[in-house]
């Protein structure tokens, strides 16, 4: 610049001078006698008058135009303006070219030459053209947007290197009418291709009275593609405070909300225009606020705050937030607020929930008295309980044991067989359950355990192990002791069981062997009385009855000892039993007495069964039998027989309306020999439901007695459904 001998200037869009060539500073000094400096403005080196006029030429024609000025009588301003472009094609500064000439050398041959130079080497695309259309001639700048030499341009129409469109039309028309055009148009190269463009078009009068048209053209498609990026970083940017699941905001500096996006409102409870109302602290509890504002003041002050807070909505409800708050700059100047609030309630209600968690299950463990441990694949201790440490490393809280081998605290044979143990349950993922080992304590003491070891995964597929080891040496103390005495209670029980099998034999072998004498004794006081019936006074006749009846009932008594006797000693074959066919049977037998008593008699679904018939028959003869006997003389006899399907057992029940048991003998009828009448009420011997409860037991069931005195029995037994 400085080697030109025409003063050059470059100022900026708001007229501030930001460099000169030496001819520029001469002719300040000279003629306006100023010197360039920081800041100086080209309003105040120019008289106010060329300077009013100055800025309109430059405004109206966007920085481009030639002028003449009246500086004095015989001096005049010629200022020739012309933009300077950046490498993107955007305006970066102005460039002048001012000097002073006299009124009669301002349209000099050298006045032309210069503006022409100025004209030809300006980095703007300038034009000359007919207003009809037709170029007249061009700059080089111009034939390097467009592609096309200096001859070739000439005689070009507008519309070979413009867009025909509405737009250009609309634009042609303007001008024409107002003699000026600023728009933006679609440029077509030599090539075809097109690109935006910014023109401007002037319509002027020559020295000849000739209509021309001063055109500028300035490629703008790095600014267009600057404003799409800028546009697209603008939606996306809207996208995300809009769509923001979180609640995005800002405040001005005295916290009142600027603006708010849909998340933000949910989160208040409210709508977006009650909260552009209000300051962000009502929604704050009282006892946080003084502490949220200390966080909101620091942003202010340019620091990023990151921190939790309580939050109440406008409804009342409690939330937890995350917050973000960062200053906002505006020409470096801080303006306000933003802000990024994520509610954490369930978050924090799920942290606070596992550390409740795990603190019961640290609890839980510690009191557990097995010894829990867990390593990981180096075996080194990362978790053990009270029982673990306290009682067999013997230290005094877990972090003493953490971090430790079993070749620390145990013997090297001992260590390396639970160390390799522990490395093939971990390979294998295969668990050890409940594996009986002796090992020793701290103090060197055997323990007698059962240890169960279970493989894990943990972080980036690191492999673990979890073991418990119970001490089982009291149980074992206590198994030993059960064997002994196992032992010697089947001995005892081998000796009950061979003494049982003889009072059997002998209750067997005696009751079958009674049976003779007291036939024979029947036998001769039959013949007694036949014999010497006329001679015996009454007194003889009562003595032979009772001696018959006794030995009548001693019979009986061996017979229903013979039969308790039998019970489970003399096997019958398991067969399947229909048990409606079985109890008709059974009252067929008992149909003498249910006639004459002229009982009722009730069957209900009775079951198939496999056991032993012989058995059961005499077990449900016996009930119905005793129901008939102990029958109320009162009421006319009901017998009900039912069953009842049960998970694991059949359960029966015989129900009478009979006389009834008191609750005081309801266990002791099924004891032998116990009566609870006199023979003269009621016959029997007191054994029938001392057979039934050893025919029940021999079945591995339950039996036993509901009744009321004076009302009615029920008689219940249960026969277990794998019999």
């Amino acid at each position: 610049m400085k080697n030109i001998a025409i003063p050059v200037l470059k100022i900026d869009g708001n007229f501030e001078i930001i460099s000169w060539n030496t001819s520029a500073e001469d002719f300040l000094k000279v003629t306006f006698k100023k010197s360039p400096g920081a800041q100086l403005n080209l309003k105040e080196i120019l008289p106010s008058g060329i300077w009013s006029e100055f800025q309109y030429n430059f405004e109206a024609n966007g920085g481009v135009f030639h002028n003449i000025f009246t500086f004095s009588k015989t001096k005049n301003l010629e200022i020739f303006s012309s933009p300077c472009l950046d490498d993107g094609g955007n305006i970066k500064n102005y460039s002048l070219s001012i000097k002073v000439v006299s009124s009669r050398d301002t349209t000099s041959s050298e006045n032309i030459i210069q503006l022409k130079n100025i004209l030809e080497n300006s980095s703007l695309a300038i034009f000359l053209t007919d207003p009809s259309g037709p170029i007249i001639g061009v700059n080089k700048a111009a034939c390097r947007m467009f592609g096309y030499s200096a001859k070739e341009m000439t005689g070009l129409h507008r519309e070979h290197i413009m867009q025909k469109n509405i737009n250009l039309d609309n634009a042609v028309e303007h001008r024409n009418k107002a003699g000026e055009l600023r728009s933006e148009l679609i440029g077509v190269r030599k090539s075809g291709e097109t690109f935006p463009c910014e023109v401007h078009s002037v319509i002027y009068t020559n020295n000849e009275g000739e209509k021309r048209t001063s055109t500028t053209i300035i490629d703008i498609s790095e600014r267009k593609k600057q404003e799409l990026i800028a546009e697209n970083n603008k939606q996306a940017f809207q996208s995300l405070f809009e769509y923001n699941p979180d609640a995005v905001y800002s405040f001005d500096l005295q916290g009142n909300f600027l603006s708010l996006n849909e998340s933000a409102a949910r989160l208040g409870e409210t709508s977006r225009e009650k909260l552009m109302e209000m300051s962000f602290l009502p929604l704050i509890p009282k006892d946080d606020q003084v502490r949220v504002m200390e966080y909101f003041a620091k942003a202010t002050l340019g620091e990023v705050q990151r921190y939790q807070t309580n939050f109440i909505g406008l409804k009342g409800t409690r939330k937890v937030l995350d917050v973000t708050n960062f200053p906002i700059y505006v020409n470096k100047k801080i303006v306000g607020v933003y802000g990024i609030a994520k509610n954490i309630t369930q978050q924090v209600s799920m942290e606070q929930k596992l550390l409740e968690d795990r603190n019961m299950f640290r609890a839980i463990i510690d009191y557990i008295p097995d010894h829990i441990f867990v390593v990981n694949e180096k075996h080194e201790t990362i978790l053990t309980n009270h029982s673990f440490y306290k009682n067999y490393l013997g230290v005094e809280d877990e972090q003493k044991s953490l971090g430790l081998t079993a070749a620390e605290f145990l013997d090297k044979e001992e260590a390396n067989e639970i160390l390799e143990d522990n490395t093939r349950v971990m390979d294998s993922g295969t668990p050890v359950l409940n594996r009986e080992k002796i090992i020793h304590n701290f103090n060197g003491e055997k323990q007698y355990t059962l240890l169960t070891k279970v493989p894990f995964s943990f972080g980036d597929n690191k492999k673990g192990l979890v073991g418990i080891s119970r001490n089982i040496s009291e149980i074992k103390e206590k198994e030993k002791s059960l064997e002994e005495l196992n032992q010697a209670l089947k001995e005892h029980a081998d000796e009950l069981s061979l003494s049982n099998k003889e009072l059997e034999q002998f209750a067997y072998i005696a009751s079958h062997d009674l049976q003779e004498p007291l036939i024979m004794i029947t036998s001769f006081l039959a013949q007694l009385k036949k014999k010497y019936e006329h001679e015996l006074d009454e007194k003889a006749q009562q003595y032979i009855y009772f001696a018959n009846d006794g030995a009548i009932r001693m019979r009986q008594i061996i017979l229903d000892l013979l039969e308790y006797s039998r019970v489970g000693r003399i096997p019958h074959k398991v067969t399947a039993i229909n048990l409606e066919h079985l109890v008709a049977e059974v009252l067929l037998l008992q149909k003498r007495s249910i006639t004459e008593k002229n009982a009722g008699i009730e069957i209900g679904t009775l079951p198939e069964l496999k056991v032993e018939e012989p058995l059961l028959k005499q077990l449900f003869s016996n009930l119905i039998e005793n129901a008939l006997k102990y029958s109320s003389k009162e009421r006319t006899p009901e017998i009900n027989i039912s069953s009842l399907e049960k998970e694991k057992h059949w359960e029966f029940e015989i129900r009478d309306n009979g006389i009834g048991i008191e609750e005081e003998f309801r266990e002791q009828i099924f004891i032998i020999f116990q009566r609870l009448h006199q023979r003269s009420e009621y016959k029997g011997t007191g054994i029938g439901l001392a057979i039934c409860k050893k025919i029940v037991d021999n079945f591995g069931g339950d039996i036993w007695v509901d009744s009321t005195f004076g009302k009615g029995s029920s008689f219940y037994f249960t026969i277990p459904k794998q019999f």
